[in-house]
C-alpha cells in the first residue's frame, strides 16, 4: 500500500515538474522572441522605425529592423507574411490603401474606419499628435512663373506640367485621382520616382519634372528653394503617425512602449529629426536614439 502511495506521489511530482518546465520554456521562448520593425524607403520612415526600435531595446526587448522596404503594397505584404511585425503608419493614407473610396478626413472617423477595414491579424495602436501629409512642391522659379500658391492655382496650368512621385501616386485615392476629383488637376505626364527623395529632388531641381510629391515634414523642404502648394480645399486627410503591428507580437509591454512614443512625438520633433538626417546628414539610428533618450521613453518596471 505504502509503495503505491509513494509511486503516486512520485507521479504527481513528475507531472508538476514537467508542467513547471513547460511553463518555464514557454516563458523563455516568449521573452526571447524578437520584434522586427519595418519602414518605407524615405528618411522619415527610417527615423520613426529606429525610434520604435530604440524605445523597445531600452526595455530589454530584442529588436531587428528591416528598413527601406518600398511602398505600402510591399509593406502590407511583409506584415501579412510576418516578415515585419510593426511599422510606423500614416492613418489617412493607410485607410485609403484599404478603402480607396473613403472621403473621411477627421482622426476619429479614420481610426474608427481602420478598425473595421484592417486585416484581422493587424492592430492599430495609439495615434501620435505628429502627422505628415502628402503635399506637392514646385521650385520658386515655377511658382513665380505661374503665380502658384495653392493647389487651386495649379489646376489651370497642370496640363502643361509633369509630376514626379512614388509609383502609387498615379492610382492612390489621395494621389492623382484625388487631385483630379477635388481640384480638376490633370498633368501632362507622370514620372515614377520616389516620395520627395533624392530622385525627386534631382528631377525637380534639374527641370525633368515640374511638380514633386513630397511629405510635408521633410527636412529637405527647409533647404531647397521649393514652394509647397497649399491644400486649400483640404483634399488630404489627417495623417497622424501611428504604430501598426501584428496582433500576435503586440504584447502588453510592446504596446505600452510604442504608445508612449506616440504620446510624446510632435510635428516640431519630426521636422527637427528630418532636418538632422536630410540636411545635416546625421545617422538616422543615432538621431532616433538621442530623441528616445531626451524624451525618456521608458516604462515603469
Amino acid at each position: 500500500m505504502k509503495n503505491k502511495q509513494r509511486s503516486k506521489a512520485r507521479s504527481v511530482q513528475s507531472v508538476s515538474l514537467l508542467l513547471g518546465l513547460g511553463l518555464l520554456v514557454g516563458s523563455t521562448f516568449a521573452s526571447a522572441q524578437s520584434i522586427t520593425i519595418g519602414g518605407a524607403n524615405f528618411s522619415e520612415q527610417t527615423i520613426l522605425a529606429n525610434i520604435y526600435a530604440s524605445a523597445l531595446k531600452n526595455e530589454g526587448i530584442e529588436v531587428k529592423t528591416r528598413l527601406n522596404l518600398g511602398n505600402r503594397q510591399i509593406i502590407a505584404k511583409a506584415l501579412e507574411n510576418g516578415d515585419v511585425d510593426v511599422v510606423p503608419e500614416y492613418i489617412g493614407s493607410l485607410l485609403s490603401f484599404y478603402d480607396d473610396k473613403t472621403a473621411l478626413t477627421s482622426q476619429k472617423e479614420i481610426v474608427s474606419a481602420l478598425q473595421q477595414k484592417l486585416p484581422a491579424g493587424l492592430q492599430l495602436l495609439e495615434p501620435s499628435a505628429a502627422g505628415s501629409i502628402t503635399a506637392w512642391a514646385v521650385t520658386k522659379k515655377t511658382a513665380e512663373k505661374y503665380n502658384l500658391h495653392t493647389l487651386s492655382d495649379l489646376a489651370p496650368v497642370s496640363a502643361d506640367l509633369t509630376l514626379g512621385g512614388p509609383p502609387e501616386v498615379a492610382t492612390s485615392a489621395l494621389g492623382l485621382p484625388g487631385l483630379k476629383a477635388v481640384y480638376g488637376i490633370n498633368f501632362k505626364s507622370v514620372k515614377s520616382l520616389d516620395m520627395g527623395g533624392p530622385l525627386s529632388r534631382l528631377a525637380l531641381n534639374s527641370g525633368a519634372i515640374d511638380v514633386a510629391t513630397v511629405v510635408s515634414t521633410q527636412g529637405i523642404l527647409a533647404k531647397d528653394p521649393w514652394v509647397v502648394l497649399e491644400d486649400d480645399k483640404h483634399q488630404q486627410p489627417l495623417q497622424n503617425i501611428t504604430p501598426l503591428g501584428r496582433k500576435a507580437l503586440l504584447t502588453p509591454e510592446v504596446t505600452k512602449v510604442l504608445n508612449e512614443v506616440s504620446a510624446k512625438l510632435t510635428d516640431d520633433d519630426l521636422k527637427q529629426l528630418n532636418r538632422l538626417v536630410d540636411i545635416d546628414h546625421k545617422d538616422p539610428a543615432k538621431v532616433a536614439a538621442q530623441w528616445v533618450a531626451e524624451n525618456t521613453v521608458k516604462t515603469a518596471n
